[in-house]
């Protein structure tokens, strides 16, 4: 969970530490076929509140607001204290209640009532984060989804709703003026999310992801600043910085296993020749060994630019590896893989087995059923990206998929803890995969 999740946990009359919350989901998970809804609850104001009240009126509060939150729910809710002013609720939706918003809005109309107490009126607002469990992603997963939504609004004043699957993008103004900054104020970090291989069963390697987190705008997602690291002119200083760090990382890693770090390049960063011959100097002046480097390309963002190409060509011809990401069955596509024979390509399994989203292709499973393989057919690795669900697994292994990333394999995390990390993450990826090896 979220370290913010634990703040005076241990304040709390009946809190509770994650791993008993992620417990408590998983046998809830294994008593009924219903899906929950998670709702994370910050309240608040509340510890200026308990100056005033003291540790038993504060208690007593807390009861009552766990007794309201009872009345608007079905009788099987699980409620958990997480801290003083945190309180998780895994429940089942009402009966003829098929979204989980319009319950969350009457929990939060319904807390932001006064509270009578011993003389006492009270009005405490509060924060909340929505979040739908599924069976199939780890517990780990859906509560964090919550919590991440809870802190959201939470940093911007409180009293608010937020839902995990409509995540909102922070204000442009702020962003743009607070992103030039953030590398020298420390808040710009890697995470690594690793892909695993169905028919050894072992973690192969790692995507290293760019992470932005703001002391006021919070976590701000990648698909909401990185297009303002191009506009801003920022890709050099940036792109300099994250190769810098990933070296003595993939020097590290050699005392854990051959491992091989993914870095995931945009248009800008290859249309700079600088770009291209960093990477070169790193390749040379780095003591590590080319194909132990990876760079991911969209395959909408490939340039058609000849001695971009050319350059990127001797790259590979030096043993750095290329992989073609987003990669269906479409003409460009095609015409991209006879192009530049990647060493591997990744599908986009996100919505695989989901209901359709506008937009969505009809036949989303036969397309990439298609492309991995004519990925196959040349020789070319794949590699099915976002797996979440065992169905989805089962799915991309079926077609012949060579080796899968998602969350149901492990979310990313602080690539300073791979040393620590690898050993559990590899034990998941057997634990899955062994009985397809």
């Amino acid at each position: 969970m979220h370290p913010d999740a634990d703040d005076n946990a241990a304040g709390a009359p009946g809190a509770m530490q994650p791993s008993a919350l992620v417990s408590a989901l998983a046998a809830r998970r294994s008593g009924t076929g219903q899906p929950a809804t998670i709702l994370s609850i910050r309240l608040d104001r509340f510890a200026s509140a308990c100056e005033t009240l003291g540790p038993r009126r504060a208690a007593r509060l807390q009861a009552i607001v766990q007794a309201r939150i009872a009345c608007l729910l079905p009788p099987a809710a699980i409620m958990h204290w997480m801290a003083p002013a945190d309180l998780v609720v895994i429940t089942a939706l009402p009966d003829g209640e098929p979204d989980p918003g319009p319950v969350a809005s009457r929990l939060a109309d319904d807390l932001s009532r006064p509270f009578a107490l011993e003389g006492f009126e009270l009005f405490i607002s509060c924060s909340i984060g929505v979040a739908t469990d599924h069976p199939d992603i780890p517990a780990e997963r859906s509560l964090q989804q919550a919590l991440d939504a809870m802190l959201r609004v939470d940093r911007r004043g409180g009293d608010g709703l937020a839902r995990a699957d409509k995540p909102a993008a922070p204000p442009t103004a702020p962003l743009l003026a607070a992103l030039p900054d953030a590398l020298e104020r420390g808040e710009l970090s890697l995470q690594l999310q690793p892909r695993a291989d169905f028919a050894s069963a072992v973690v192969s390697g790692y995507t290293v992801r760019l992470r932005w987190h703001h002391p006021a705008l919070g976590r701000v997602a990648p698909q909401d600043f990185l297009p303002a690291v191009e506009s801003l002119g920022l890709v050099g200083r940036i792109g300099s910085w994250l190769l810098e760090s990933v070296l003595p990382l993939v020097r590290a890693a050699e005392n854990v296993a051959p491992l091989q770090f993914t870095l995931l390049a945009s248009s800008a960063q290859l249309h700079r020749p600088q770009m291209v011959e960093a990477l070169a100097q790193a390749i040379d002046a780095g003591g590590i060994a080319p194909d132990r480097l990876c760079i991911e390309v969209s395959a909408s963002a490939v340039p058609a630019d000849a001695d971009i190409i050319a350059r990127f060509a001797a790259l590979r011809r030096r043993g750095l590896q290329l992989t073609l990401g987003d990669f269906d069955d479409s003409p460009g596509c095609r015409q991209l893989l006879a192009a530049l024979h990647p060493d591997r390509v990744t599908l986009d399994a996100r919505r695989l087995g989901h209901a359709p989203r506008p937009g969505d292709s009809a036949n989303r499973a036969d397309s990439l059923r298609a492309a991995c393989r004519l990925a196959r057919g040349a020789g070319v690795s794949v590699c099915a990206k976002g797996i979440e669900t065992r169905q989805q697994l089962e799915a991309v292994r079926a077609w012949g998929c060579h080796s899968v990333q998602g969350y149901l394999l492990a979310q990313p995390f602080p690539a300073t803890w791979l040393l620590q990390t690898h050993a559990a993450i590899q034990q998941r990826a057997r634990e899955l995969l062994a009985s397809h090896a």
